[in-house]
């Protein structure tokens, strides 16, 4: 979008910036996983454990990781 001749970024979110900062260097490209596929991955490793609550985070940086790394 531009207002007044300058051209505003684009929000960039914490995935994007994960998995930029993994593929820097590499000549493969790789698509930043969405926040949907790490909620529903999230959710897996949730009901794995046995679906105890409170750790939500815990369960979302392991399924970001998990879904990043491959």
């Amino acid at each position: 979008m531009i207002v007044s001749g300058i051209k505003k970024q684009p929000k960039v979110n914490k995935v994007d910036v994960l998995v930029t900062a993994q593929v820097v260097g590499t000549t493969t490209p790789r698509i930043p996983a969405s926040q949907d596929a790490i909620r529903e991955r999230a959710f897996r490793v949730y009901q794995e454990r046995g679906g105890k609550d409170g750790h939500d985070l815990r369960d979302w940086l392991r399924a970001e990781h998990q879904l990043l790394k491959h």
